[in-house]
């Protein structure tokens, strides 16, 4: 399901680019529409449309990321280890100079 979700967004990435790029080239060669007389320049009204798209993209992103963050930081704190545990690890993490090393580990 995530992989499907990654898929999709970079398919609507590359539409988004593909259209804000080949927007202005499809303007410079287009001959169907008179954008002088009108004022109605589709090109130009899609390209905006995928900018906006892309805009949304982008902020959709950070706020999604800021927000899983804050999420993380929030339940870091809520971890709870008892003490027994916290001394067992301590006397674990310090240096044990009295013992020698095994056999195989010497050098």
């Amino acid at each position: 399901m995530l992989q499907c979700v990654y898929v999709t967004r970079r398919l609507a990435i590359a539409a988004i680019i593909a259209i804000s790029l080949g927007g202005p080239i499809v303007e410079m060669f287009d001959q169907w529409d008179q954008t002088l007389q009108d004022g109605n320049d589709t090109e130009a009204n899609a390209v905006v449309v995928a900018l906006c798209v892309g805009v949304a993209f982008a902020i959709g992103t950070i706020v999604v990321v800021n927000r899983i963050r804050a999420l993380s930081s929030t339940s870091a704190r809520h971890v709870v280890v008892p003490r027994a545990a916290s001394r067992d690890v301590a006397s674990f993490l310090g240096p044990s100079p009295t013992s020698s090393p095994p056999t195989i580990l010497r050098v």
